[in-house]
């Protein structure tokens, strides 16, 4: 079976106002032709589909015109997940109608059973080529709340009173793989598996794919609670490939060649400009290795972060420049001055800035320079950190409730309080958007 395994698509992402409608649908229409050119029996979403948990309509409407474009071709399967910043009730709304077109969407884990989340793949004439278990993102009480529920079918009240978060999920992977394993039978067909969480064990993480971990534009920051950083030993090794999202960067864990993270096929931030963005083409078949071919999306839009001195900063604009007069492009530029006296950044790069074939979209001063400029400034405040919508809101609870965060329990109350009102934030931004 050969599928296409790609995520965190943030529909209707706005990084800095940026209007990206344009980008995401060249996207789309190269993601289909790849599909067509590798002959792609199958699409993996493995979450984040949408930026927000109320996506515009514009939003909306690239995804369902995409999922129909699809109906032409030889993918007779497409399975999709939800994510941390995804709505479960939006993604599963149109489920039942999806399905009849065969595609296969998970939003939550809430109100389903193990066996709802482990999906039949077919060809084209109805033969069954593949299994896969359609994980989605769970915060830990939804998965609890699986559990409990569970258990309440069953009569088990005796077991996983205590069980950790990771000792849950570990067993949710191992139902839905069991669930597979009988629905396969003496069938020699693959089973795959999808998720969308933080692992251990990263592959290529040096210190920039580190930086970017903790970067404030990256997906990682929303991950809750323990199911934030999970062990591959969650996934069993009977699973012949396993699809992940949330991670921007494409890498595998554990240097396992079975367990991947696609990445996301767009810049959500300027600290992520420097990754090439990739979707998988990966060969499956029952008890081998998986081939797996990283395809490079096509760019249609540039994004560059440009780090340095004075003079750094103006032979980097000028270089772009260049290249943009022999090769045009809509281009994005963030810019760090990092030693060198305090200045108006923006006033010093005029002259470079006057070209009208990039934009710059952030000017920013390092904590040291910062310093000389402003006599007594407290480190708390000065960061050259990109901070997001979200990141004010943490921060004006924490403001409320009196707490410093300057321990892990006051951080945790704080948490708590933030994941209770996300949904309704996220709602209000998406309105405020919409009617500016």
């Amino acid at each position: 079976m050969k599928l296409i395994h790609t995520a965190d698509w943030h529909l209707g992402n706005m990084m800095h106002d940026i209007d990206r409608t344009k980008e995401t649908e060249s996207f789309l229409a190269w993601l289909k032709s790849e599909i067509e050119r590798v002959g792609a029996q199958t699409l993996v979403i493995a979450g984040d589909v949408f930026d927000v948990v109320s996506p515009t309509v514009i939003a909306r409407k690239m995804y369902f015109r995409f999922l129909a474009s699809l109906l032409a071709t030889k993918c007779s399967n497409i399975v999709i997940v939800g994510g941390n910043h995804d709505s479960g009730v939006l993604l599963d709304a149109p489920a039942d109608l999806l399905d009849a077109l065969n595609i296969k969407v998970v939003g939550s884990i809430n109100g389903r059973k193990v066996e709802d989340l482990v999906v039949e793949l077919k060809d084209g004439d109805g033969n069954v080529i593949g299994i896969c278990c359609a994980v989605p993102f769970m915060r830990d009480l939804e998965l609890e709340h699986f559990y409990k529920n569970d258990k309440k079918d069953s009569g088990d009240s005796s077991e996983s009173e205590s069980a950790s978060d990771e000792d849950l999920l570990k067993r949710l992977y191992a139902d839905v793989y069991r669930y597979a394993v009988e629905l396969r039978g003496d069938r020699k067909i693959p089973i795959i598996a999808t998720g969308h969480l933080y692992a251990n064990g990263l592959s290529g993480r040096d210190s920039t794919l580190a930086e970017a971990d903790s970067a404030m534009d990256n997906g990682v920051r929303e991950v809750v609670g323990t199911l934030g950083n999970v062990d591959i030993s969650v996934f069993p090794t009977g699973f012949d490939y396993v699809a992940l999202g949330h991670i921007h960067y494409a890498t595998n864990v554990a240097g396992s060649s079975k367990v991947w993270y696609s990445g996301s096929p767009f810049v959500m931030g300027f600290d992520e400009a420097n990754y090439k963005r990739r979707v998988f083409a990966v060969d499956v078949e029952s008890g081998a290795e998986p081939v797996l071919e990283q395809i490079e999306v096509e760019k249609s839009v540039r994004y560059e972060q440009f780090k340095g001195d004075l003079a750094t900063l103006r032979k980097k604009l000028r270089d772009l420049d260049k290249e943009l007069m022999a090769n045009p492009m809509e281009t994005y530029v963030d810019l760090l001055l990092t030693t060198g006296e305090f200045v108006d950044l923006s006033a010093a790069l005029a002259a470079e800035e006057s070209s009208k074939r990039f934009v710059v979209k952030r000017h920013r001063l390092s904590r040291d320079i910062l310093k000389k400029g402003v006599s007594g400034i407290d480190d708390a405040v000065v960061s050259t950190k990109q901070y997001t919508d979200k990141d004010y809101f943490r921060m004006l609870i924490a403001k409320n409730m009196g707490k410093k965060l300057e321990s892990e329990s006051e951080a945790k109350e704080v948490e708590t309080v933030y994941n209770k009102f996300i949904d309704l934030f996220n709602e209000a931004i998406v309105k405020a958007h919409e009617n500016a």
